[in-house]
């Protein structure tokens, strides 16, 4: 794992080759294997680890590659606006996600690697989530008076963490209405 001394590496392009394989095993498996990940790139598994960091950065460099083309097909089909619009996209999100079946099997088979990568400050999911949110309550509320939106999108995300990941860490099925409920009450 990377320390927190040292900088993460520049974010994949959506279009690098290594990205696109690693994709497409996620997909398949629910996992990335580093050494067949490397060798289906034509790369040793150490340039692999050089470039491109650890096996958590390549799950969240997929995971976020998949989660930006959902993003990409919920949003125009999104309704409402404002506050609704906001955590009808998140409801739509996570709903996508629970079904994704690559997902559902990370989670259930790789559970404490599923929630170092998803909600760890040292992933790649964590900021980039928080930043897209913070970027829609700006588009679709305004920045509020009383607490920036960043911060905002930061409560926001946990919220839907916690409902999300539930199950992992109460033993409470998940719930995403829930989440979509408390999440529409904190952004009005």
């Amino acid at each position: 794992m990377m320390s927190q001394m040292q900088e993460a590496p520049p974010p994949l392009p959506p279009d690098e080759p290594v990205l696109r394989a690693a994709v497409a095993m996620f997909l398949r498996d629910g996992w990335i294997d580093a050494r067949a990940l490397a060798a289906e790139a034509g790369i040793g598994r150490a340039t692999l680890y050089r470039r491109y960091g650890d096996r958590d950065r390549l799950i969240g460099e997929a995971i976020w590659a998949i989660a930006t083309t959902e993003f990409a097909q919920i949003y125009p089909r999104s309704r409402g606006q404002g506050a609704d619009k906001v955590a009808d996209l998140v409801h739509a999100m996570l709903s996508t996600s629970a079904q994704l079946p690559a997902m559902r099997r990370f989670v259930a088979e790789h559970p404490d690697t599923a929630l170092r990568v998803m909600t760890s400050r040292d992933g790649v999911i964590q900021d980039r989530i928080v930043e897209t949110v913070s970027r829609l309550i700006q588009s679709e509320i305004g920045e509020p008076d009383d607490i920036d939106a960043p911060t905002l999108a930061y409560a926001v995300v946990r919220v839907a963490e916690s409902f999300y990941y539930r199950e992992l860490l109460t033993g409470q099925p998940t719930d995403i209405s829930a989440a979509t409920t408390i999440i529409r009450r904190l952004l009005r």
